[in-house]
């Protein structure tokens, strides 16, 4: 049986609930002639041995263990093991509808398409929330329309920058060497994989259907304060922007770029120092962003961004960092805190 859709998940301590409806949600999948592809980066919990268990009840499962080398690195090892004609990544505590695949693999060949973007919905405790897209619904996106693709990539209300949620054809990857940059931790490497993935590309569709299913989890690493990923994530935007700089879409690019960035300024305030499960002194806090907002890439950010499709909350907290007014951030993060916990 020929392998039409390989499905990369990088494990790395999922809790057991989360990658038990991960993989269930998989091997459910309404498309048979598929493969799973695990990549146990090292956990440190029972995650590999779970995955094993499964790969024992399906030979669609393989599971491959490594050395920890973060997310990249464990899809680069996922991706290079595939067979399939076609790649999507799903993260182990995500989970995907039965028909993901069907849906997206029946529409790539219809119409004989690079790229299948799909729907998301992010799921809390007690609801489930389906993200809205600046994006056509079954849109064929052609020629130069992929690059206005590739520039809403940037665009934080497109929903579109992540790695998972996306069916590409293998071969397209392959050819162009579109691998993802392993000496990216974390933050933005899905980005930063996507703005290279759509330079070349020459055609794709979006689906608004919800088939991608991502667990909101407050105590992940882009959901919680952790200075060292904070400083990862500029790392993740100098490459962006070193890419952008020999794009031939530069001009666009690095408009759409500076807004973004301004967004994660946003985000490490109100989820990271500020918010109230950093249990540091208050006057840590400040200090330890004011350092923050002191990268140069971050400066840069601020000084050129025209803040164009920012919303008012956001230009708030914008306008309170410019007057050094922390408390009040301190204060619209605890907001923030109690919303979600009622989510």
């Amino acid at each position: 049986m020929d392998t039409l859709v390989s499905i990369i998940v990088p494990v790395y301590n999922v809790p057991e609930k989360y990658l038990n409806a991960c993989i269930k949600s998989l091997m459910n999948q309404t498309m048979k002639e598929i493969e799973i592809i695990i990549v146990d980066d090292g956990s440190k919990d029972n995650s590999g041995m779970l995955c094993d268990t499964y790969a024992e009840k399906d030979n669609r499962i393989k599971v491959i263990h490594k050395e920890n080398g973060g997310l990249a690195a464990a899809r680069n090892t996922g991706f290079q093991a595939a067979k399939g004609e076609y790649v999507t990544f799903v993260d182990g505590d995500d989970w995907l509808s039965v028909e993901a695949c069907e849906v997206s693999y029946k529409a790539a060949k219809k119409n004989d398409l690079t790229l299948i973007l799909w729907g998301t919905s992010k799921e809390y405790e007690f609801k489930s929330i389906p993200y809205t897209y600046t994006l056509i619904d079954n849109k064929i996106y052609v020629g130069d329309e992929c690059k206005e693709l590739q520039l809403r990539l940037l665009d934080f209300k497109s929903n579109i920058a992540t790695a998972y949620a996306k069916l590409f054809r293998r071969s397209y990857l392959i050819e162009n060497n579109i691998l993802h940059n392993a000496t990216l931790k974390q933050g933005a490497e899905g980005l930063e994989f996507n703005l290279r993935a759509f330079d070349k590309l020459d055609n794709a569709q979006f689906i608004n259907k919800s088939l991608y299913h991502y667990i909101f989890n407050d105590n992940s690493i882009s959901a919680s304060h952790n200075e060292k990923n904070h400083y990862y994530v500029i790392e993740c935007f100098k490459t962006i922007k070193e890419f952008i700089m020999s794009s031939n879409n530069k001009d666009k690019l690095l408009v759409n770029f500076y807004n973004r960035l301004l967004y994660v300024v946003n985000t490490t305030a109100i989820t990271g120092y500020f918010s109230p499960d950093n249990k540091e002194p208050y006057i840590d806090k400040k200090n330890k962003f004011k350092h923050y907002l002191k990268q140069p890439l971050i400066q840069e950010a601020i000084e050129n961004a025209n803040r164009e499709g920012l919303s008012s909350s956001r230009k708030l907290v914008l306008y309170l960092i410019k007057l050094k007014l922390f408390w009040p951030i301190c204060i619209i993060a605890m907001i923030r805190r109690k919303q979600l916990k009622n989510m």
